[in-house]
């Protein structure tokens, strides 16, 4: 009896709650923010029928949810409103992601009239405004209604809360959210096309992946703003939901690339291949996703962000520590991307009367962008000096200083007019080597091939060829100068070997001369020149009496 009795109590209680009067939301110039708290109603996954129908049915003691955050389907908000004059108001349902958006409009004698249709799937918005939903509420004198506002989506990432604004606020904020958006937009693009010229041009994998993740990001965060229902609004999917796939793939190339970057791939300990391990994850993820509920693919990317945050900071930090030029612009672009991600996340939780969430990770994402291009840049800059040192390396004699072989043979090849060589040996570096020893012997080299570099100047290059042989090579434009120049080149030669005899007793220098007139090659005319040097040898050979 006693329970029948409380029941009748908390029936009675509930019907006069039903029939009190609810409190009407009085629109003014100001922005009126209604608390996504026990706002919305949570109707059947079937319930998607004609809304009006809907309205009228509707019984008063439906029960609104807490909150739609981590919901999904279809919702349906009541929202009593009094207005005192005539206006135009723009309201804006704060939902990332709405595959239909209705709204209706019910005076005081229960006529219902639709005011809007934003849908992002099958409907071109008539208001537009990226990242959310807005719709235009026209009332053309005071008057007391109520607003339905019906939704239906996969997944409702945050607390939809509905904001309402004047027209003229409307207009300011969304030129500001959708200029800045595209702004972005195109930055994150662009950006990815030069790494895209700087892999074609260079075929480095570093900046393939550079591309990857620069465009990925910038294609995803287009679809995420709505661009894709704007420049197609018939298509046959909702593309708002498309970041959310492409996200795991954007990650890969981050992961990729911080590889490449700072150049784990030399090492092969398993820690420097962790990356490559998130990478090849995260490109399965993606693949695997694609088959899953949205709500799964949400959390799934989300989780691939959390963790891709602290490895990126860890990185960046480690290599900075280590001096690493690279890790400046790698880690201040992350750290941005980073703290942006802490308000994005921290807004999902609370009415939010700051920057748009979005539009704060997009700005700091764009600045992320720009500095990963610069270590890639740095990268290639470090690559650069390391490939001139190789070349350099290959080119030039390591003890001297002066030119190799290889890089006489290129110079020979690259001849277009008249030249002359000289063929030089230096005499008695043996006995200088067995009197002085090695150490002594490798000086009087450095110092013979400084002296000829000197000696020379302007009219020529030297050329180490051997362990004390020496080739100059001249090359002349005008014809007339040919002669000039070898009579120049002897003195320079004598000139020469005087000073090497009076600072190297035991030593000299003997030399062969020839000209492109006097042999067909090159290859000819160094054989000519080396026969007249061996032959100058023999000379001060037989001067010195002995061996030389």
């Amino acid at each position: 009896m006693q329970s029948i009795f409380l029941k009748f109590i908390l029936l009675l209680f509930s019907c006069l709650f039903a029939t009190m009067p609810v409190k009407a939301n009085l629109l003014t110039e100001n922005k009126l923010t209604l608390q996504d708290q026990s706002l919305w109603y949570l109707l059947q996954a079937d319930e998607l029928v004609d809304v009006p129908t809907l309205i009228k049915q509707f019984p008063q003691s439906s029960a609104t949810t807490t909150s739609l955050l981590g919901q999904k389907g279809a919702v349906l908000a009541k929202v009593p409103i009094q207005v005192k004059h005539a206006g135009t108001w723009y309201v804006m349902p704060v939902a990332n992601f709405v595959d239909q958006g209705q709204a209706y409009w019910q005076d005081e004698s229960g006529n219902i009239q639709q005011v809007a249709d934003f849908s992002q799937f099958q409907q071109a918005q008539s208001v537009i405004l990226m990242h959310g939903q807005a719709f235009k509420l026209r009332l053309e004198k005071a008057t007391t209604g109520t607003l339905w506002i019906y939704l239906q989506a996969k997944h409702y990432p945050t607390p939809v809360h509905i904001s309402v604004v004047s027209e003229s606020q409307f207009i300011a904020s969304s030129f500001v959210v959708n200029s800045l958006s595209i702004v972005t937009i195109t930055v994150m693009l662009m950006l990815a096309i030069m790494a895209l010229i700087l892999f074609v041009k260079t075929r480095y994998q570093v900046a393939a992946f550079c591309f990857g993740y620069l465009g990925l990001h910038g294609l995803g965060w287009a679809a995420a703003a709505g661009l894709g229902q704007i420049i197609y609004p018939m298509s046959p999917i909702n593309t708002s939901y498309a970041g959310m796939y492409l996200f795991p793939f954007a990650i890969g190339c981050a992961s990729y690339f911080a590889y490449y970057l700072f150049n784990f791939d030399r090492f092969k300990q398993l820690k420097n291949r962790l990356l490559v391990y998130y990478a090849n994850a995260a490109f399965l993820l993606g693949v695997v996703m694609l088959l899953l509920p949205f709500t799964w693919v949400f959390y799934l990317s989300h989780l691939l962000a959390s963790i891709w945050v602290w490895v990126s900071l860890f990185i960046g930090y480690k290599m900075l520590s280590l001096q690493d030029f690279r890790a400046k612009y790698f880690f201040t672009g992350n750290l941005l991307y980073s703290l942006s991600l802490v308000y994005y996340m921290l807004s999902h939780f609370s009415a939010f009367d700051g920057p748009s969430p979005e539009l704060v990770v997009m700005l700091a994402l764009s600045v992320d962008c720009v500095c990963i291009l610069l270590s890639l840049s740095e990268w290639l800059r470090l690559k650069q000096q390391e490939f001139n040192h190789v070349m350099h390396e290959s080119r030039f004699d390591a003890l001297t200083g002066v030119g190799n072989r290889l890089l006489l043979n290129e110079k020979l090849a690259e001849l277009q007019n008249q030249y002359l060589v000289v063929f030089i040996d230096c005499d008695s570096i043996k006995e200088l080597n067995d009197q002085l020893g090695h150490a002594q012997g490798d000086k009087f080299l450095i110092n013979v091939a400084s002296l000829m570099q000197q000696q020379i100047g302007n009219l020529g290059l030297v050329f180490r060829t051997g362990g004390d042989e020496f080739i100059w090579l001249c090359e002349v434009a005008p014809a007339n100068n040919l002669t000039n120049l070898t009579i120049k080149i002897e003195q320079i030669l004598a000139d020469l070997n005087a000073q090497v005899k009076q600072r190297w007793p035991l030593s000299g220098v003997s030399y062969g001369i020839a000209t492109s007139d006097e042999g067909k090659s090159a290859s000819h005319c160094l054989s000519i020149a080396d026969s007249r040097m061996y032959q100058l040898k023999s000379q001060h050979k037989a001067q010195a009496g002995g061996d030389v």
